[in-house]
């Protein structure tokens, strides 16, 4: 389940309309600018197939190439930048909740 799903769960199930808005508040985000939903969506293909074990992995050049060979999406070494960007961000936000 994704961390959007996490939080319209509990949204719905909210009865503390303080807490409900923080939840809403956490939700709330720009929508994603159309030239860059295809690097968001190869970032949550390859996050959700992303190791796990005593931490966050880092998405590895190998899953990248990978990515890019068995799906046919060719992402130009800008694209790749920003798709680590994106995961150093990640795991940065998921080491600070834990």
């Amino acid at each position: 389940m994704t961390w959007r799903g996490v939080l319209e769960g509990l949204i719905e199930r909210a009865r503390d309309p303080k807490r409900r808005a923080e939840y809403e508040a956490e939700l709330f985000c720009p929508p994603c600018p159309p030239a860059l939903a295809h690097i968001w969506n190869a970032f949550a293909r390859l996050g959700a197939r992303r190791a796990s074990g005593f931490g966050t992995a880092p998405i590895s050049f190998l899953e990248i190439e990978a990515f890019q060979r068995l799906s046919g999406i060719r992402l130009m070494p800008l694209e790749v930048r920003l798709i680590e960007e994106l995961d150093d961000l990640y795991r940065t936000i998921m080491s600070a909740k834990a």
